[in-house]
């Protein structure tokens, strides 16, 4: 567990196109998270990249919450997997969300989503989204990325993973080490690698030492959505 190995795995990874890319053009993003575990020997990070598929994917299927694993202590290759796109958002038969004809198209009247079994109330009205500064893909067409996007930041708990959706991963019991809810990220679409980011560059350090106080960053986050407005666009 060093410094270098674990920038090489993160860099491998974006070679293969499995490290988060915020600004994936098949994807809108919404929000992230970051959950370090570690002991002596071993080492997990867990980033999780909420946010919404391009149209074709369309319905409720279109919300995920993408959990990419990394580390020397995993159940299965580094990067992501099927059984790690983590749906979030359901149907409410009595509210439905979207246009009977078009599985992205989201009804202006709907009032309500489900989120975990959870009822819970939206604003979608044209007025609201523009006070929240929410753009829209095919104004003024509501679609899913405009919906999860005003759900935060006040149901961001209930859209990201629960601890037992993390823990399920973390097959090796290691203590959680760390948590970030926002950081500096490489720009992959200009062939940044982590190993050439800050962030990236302390956590590795921080990782191999155990030494949190390693990971004090100089550079703002970027990590919000409004920072990658070519995510979701191809």
């Amino acid at each position: 567990m060093t410094s270098r190995s674990i920038l090489e795995q993160l860099d491998l990874a974006a070679s293969e196109f499995t490290f988060p890319m915020m600004d994936n053009g098949y994807v809108y993003p919404a929000d992230v998270r970051m959950t370090v575990y570690r002991d002596t020997t071993r080492w997990l990070m867990n980033i999780e990249i909420l946010g919404s598929g391009w149209p074709r994917q369309g319905g409720y299927h279109s919300f995920q919450n993408c959990l990419h694993l990394f580390g020397n202590a995993l159940h299965r290759k580094y990067g992501t997997a099927n059984e790690d796109f983590l749906d979030v958002i359901g149907d409410l038969p009595d509210d439905p969300l979207f246009d009977e004809q078009y599985d992205w198209y989201v009804r202006p009247q709907a009032s309500a989503v489900s989120i975990r079994g959870n009822r819970v109330a939206i604003d979608l009205s044209l007025e609201a989204l523009k006070r929240a500064e929410i753009p829209l893909v095919e104004s003024p067409n509501i679609d899913p990325p405009a919906v999860l996007r005003s759900l935060l930041p006040q149901h961001r708990d209930l859209l990201l993973a629960t601890d037992q959706e993390l823990e399920a991963r973390n097959v090796h019991g290691l203590p959680q080490w760390l948590r970030l809810n926002e950081w500096f990220h490489p720009d992959l679409a200009s062939n940044e690698l982590p190993s050439g980011c800050e962030t990236f560059q302390m956590l590795a350090e921080a990782i191999s030492t155990g030494k949190k106080e390693v990971y004090r960053p100089t550079k703002a986050p970027n990590t919000k959505w409004q920072n990658w407005p070519e995510g979701g666009t191809l």
